[in-house]
């Protein structure tokens, strides 16, 4: 009988779980109009969801989230914020930005020529050298550990660009590098 009564108040019972009201994109951040509150009847598969609004506004999609979709944990994740003694920076990118994800990690490096010096004191090596040969290059780590703050978007060029936060000390030599090199993004870790 025990067994009998607590099937019944289960198919009652239900649970408040945060739900998409619209397609939600790999990688946007939610906004308060994206999601809702609503009451569903208890189902054990979504213990891992998130049950507040307040939860779910602000996080960063890891998945694509379809309309009416039960926004789970696993799907959203806290947005980053810059570390103290950290500033943000703009990087114009060279390598594929679709992949990176707002608080990803990354190593930032820059392709760096060997050889004979420029003339004019740029910092860029000759475009030959005495052979008639182009410079050997390599990559050089800008910042190993810059945290990306923002999903990367494309500038008026085309480029594809993303903030990241690292110490000021990186900051400046990205920022310089990438007047002269191209910068590529690696991930070291997710959250």
């Amino acid at each position: 009988m025990f067994a009998a009564l607590q099937s019944v108040r289960l198919s009652f019972a239900t649970q408040p779980v945060v739900v998409a009201t619209q397609a939600i994109a790999k990688g946007d951040t939610i906004a308060r109009g994206m999601v809702e509150l609503r009451d569903i009847p208890f189902d054990e598969s979504l213990r891992g969801a998130i049950h507040t609004i307040d939860d779910a506004v602000g996080a960063i999609a890891q998945v694509d989230i379809g309309k009416n979709n039960a926004v789970m944990a696993s799907m959203a994740r806290a947005s980053p914020t810059v570390p103290q003694g950290h500033t943000s920076v703009e990087v114009r990118l060279a390598s594929a930005a679709d992949g990176l994800l707002p608080g990803d990690r990354v190593t930032l490096s820059g392709a760096v020529a060997t050889g004979s010096g420029a003339p004019d004191g740029s910092g860029m090596p000759d475009a030959v050298d005495a052979d008639g040969n182009p410079p050997a290059t390599r990559l050089s780590t800008l910042s190993s550990d810059a945290l990306l703050t923002t999903k990367p978007s494309k500038d008026a060029q085309g480029n594809a660009v993303a903030v990241f936060a690292m110490p000021p000390e990186e900051a400046a030599i990205v920022l310089h590098a990438q007047e002269y090199s191209a910068v590529i993004a690696t991930v070291n870790r997710r959250p």
